[in-house]
């Protein structure tokens, strides 16, 4: 007599396997993600910047520095190269920037890898050329020592505070919109010291906030290059 055995327990994958094949596609999503990248080098950086000699690490952080200096037109500065390399180069608090940094996994999964890195960029650009245009007014007017085109300043805060304002606004799913508006809420204090007086940090983070709110509201209302894209037809079968 042969063996009888039960076809729905033969043909259904075991719990693991089917656990793997469902975890693979977000794994694939993740590594397609820049935002992911972005936090992995914030992370990369914590213990080089610690492990590097003293020296070494000033040196970085005067030639990324977004200050007056180095944001003069070629060959006196460079410009491109600081606004960049400034973003993966904080200057206190290292850890906490990769965990703020997550919020920038959820505005790509929002907005798309092409307009969220656009769009962050240029929030940080705005901020930071806004900001230094300030102080290069001020130090005109004598409210600023001149030493102040030649300060550091690095670090991911513009583009972390307007990934932050996006993702309380957008992000999905609803609920983790709570979890973007705490990291703020606890990271304000810090960021806005100094505003009172004018600090050109603080005033910088306002600008990043307001550019994460204008972000937020194009894609919100459908305001090009921000829409949202049209969901694709769903093909039926014949």
């Amino acid at each position: 007599m042969s063996e009888r055995t039960d076809p729905s327990s033969s043909a259904a994958p075991s719990a693991p396997v089917a656990a793997a094949s469902s975890s693979r596609p977000r794994l694939r999503r993740l590594l397609r993600n820049p935002g992911s990248w972005y936090v992995a080098a914030l992370a990369v950086m914590w213990p080089v910047l610690r492990l590097l000699p003293p020296e070494r690490v000033l040196a970085l952080r005067e030639w990324a520095s977004t200050n007056l200096d180095n944001l003069r037109p070629w060959p006196a500065g460079h410009p491109v190269e600081s606004l960049t390399v400034s973003v993966f180069v904080p200057q206190s608090t290292l850890w906490v920037w990769p965990v703020f940094a997550l919020s920038v996994v959820a505005v790509v999964s929002v907005l798309g890898a092409r307009r969220a890195v656009a769009a962050l960029a240029l929030a940080h650009v705005a901020a930071t050329g806004l900001t230094e245009a300030l102080v290069w007014w001020r130090i005109g007017h004598g409210s600023l020592p001149a030493a102040e085109a030649h300060v550091l300043d690095t670090g991911p805060s513009y583009v972390v505070v307007a990934a932050l304002t996006v993702a309380i606004a957008r992000a999905r799913p609803v609920w983790s919109r709570a979890v973007w508006l705490v990291m703020l809420a606890v990271a304000a204090p810090d960021l806005l010291s100094g505003i009172g007086d004018g600090e050109v940090s603080a005033v910088g983070h306002v600008l990043a906030f307001v550019a994460g709110l204008a972000i937020a509201a194009a894609h919100r209302f459908g305001l090009p290059p921000l829409a949202r894209r049209p969901a694709r037809p769903t093909p039926t079968g014949s």
